[in-house]
């Protein structure tokens, strides 16, 4: 399928200015040496809802006619099509209902409903609140508009790439994630007319990997149970219009996995100091093993932000745990007074913070002589891990590092 003209995405450009933000692309000299590759991050999480979909929602509700909008019109979503279109469709007093999958992350439903809209809460999976969606708009005489398998929502996300090439000419790889295609769809079809010899690679995590399969004539794989902390690309197959130009326009689809992506989300936390949700991380943690299929300079699509807060919490604390920053050990003590307090004396003179500790004197392991305790400790890295580790061995500690 051919791209969208560029005509029409400059002209969805132009209608959507004064509705969006000009989202700042700015080059990261410390993610750049980190990956070996030259990088600059395009933060859509910067906008009002903290996610792109704005730009093609809002195109979509204002080419609709008077009739339509009167009418009102009904959106699936897994959170962030909702986000967008419901802000612009109160900002326009255009009538809705927002269909969302029942695992949605709370504050993605929250957000959207204190936007002042309608949600069903239908579906495990976005495929299932897609269909009630299309029978709601049949029911109720609405326009339903698709979250990217619509030809309007893609130029509006299109507008990205225009964007891109604008604010930095000298960009030759963009990578973006993939969920149901519309974004990588627009952009690509951007790029490309501007500036053909641009790389555009797309990214799905490997839980829902259609995209990927489809590009390589794979047949797709759903592992697991098919959760993903990428919920926002949790698309079971791409659109009638999405599939067929990402095989033919795009230059590459890569997987990441699961933990890639949350080392993408703590690295941007800490690096950048930026909130992402996990389809934001993807073209991050696609860097981390294909960073080979890039060249020159490359543009990140920071997609969006809307994280849900446990989910960020856990990320964080297994991302001090994956770098050893949190380590819990296991040391062995004598069943004596006073062995408690030696032990974290010895870890006080090592300069390791107790975050936790656990006496476990019930544990099969422990005898009449000596009791297993727990300490989880907070540390600068691996360096002084081992260290930590050698030293109460050296002081006679029988001391193993848990996995959990």
């Amino acid at each position: 399928m051919p791209a969208i003209p560029i005509q029409q995405i400059q002209e969805a450009r132009d209608r959507i200015r004064d509705h969006v933000l000009y989202t700042p692309l700015i080059r990261s000299e410390t993610l750049s040496k980190l990956t070996g590759v030259d990088l600059t991050l395009k933060y859509e999480n910067q906008q009002f809802t903290a996610a792109f979909k704005e730009r093609g929602a809002v195109n979509k509700l204002l080419l609709m006619s008077p009739d339509e909008r009167t009418q009102g019109v009904v959106a699936a979503s897994a959170g962030n099509h909702a986000q967008g279109i419901a802000r612009h469709a109160g900002l326009l007093q255009i009538p809705i209902r927002i269909v969302m999958p029942k695992y949605t992350p709370n504050n993605k439903v929250e957000n959207t409903k204190a936007l002042g809209v309608e949600v069903d809460l239908v579906g495990d999976r976005f495929d299932e609140s897609m269909q009630f969606a299309r029978e709601l708009a049949i029911s109720t005489g609405r326009t339903l508009v698709h979250p990217f398998d619509d030809l309007d929502v893609i130029a509006g996300q299109g507008t990205l790439g225009i964007e891109i090439l604008e604010q930095d000419p000298s960009i030759e790889t963009v990578i973006v994630p993939i969920g149901g295609g519309g974004l990588i769809c627009g952009v690509v079809s951007a790029v490309k007319q501007i500036k053909p010899d641009v790389r555009v690679l797309g990214v799905q995590v490997d839980t829902f990997n259609t995209a990927y399969a489809m590009f390589y004539d794979l047949p797709p794989t759903e592992k697991r149970t098919a959760m993903t902390i990428a919920e926002g690309m949790a698309v079971k197959r791409p659109g009638e219009i999405t599939g067929p130009m990402m095989k033919e326009l795009l230059d590459d689809i890569v997987e990441v996995s699961e933990e890639e992506i949350e080392r993408a989300i703590f690295t941007l936390l800490e690096v950048k100091k930026t909130v992402v949700e996990g389809a934001g991380a993807a073209p991050l943690a696609a860097l981390f093993r294909h960073a080979h299929l890039t060249k020159g300079r490359t543009a990140l699509l920071v997609t969006g932000g809307n994280i849900e807060m446990m989910v960020l919490a856990n990320v964080i604390e297994r991302g001090l745990v994956r770098s050893k920053r949190l380590i819990r050990l296991r040391a062995l003590v004598a069943d004596v007074p006073g062995s408690l307090a030696k032990l974290t004396q010895h870890l006080g003179k090592l300069d390791s913070n107790i975050v936790d500790i656990t006496h476990q004197r019930k544990l099969h392991t422990s005898t009449l002589g000596a009791q297993p305790i727990d300490v989880l400790i907070h540390l600068c890295g691996e360096e002084q891990a081992d260290h930590v580790v050698e030293q109460l061995r050296a002081e006679g500690y029988e001391v193993n590092v848990l996995v959990n």
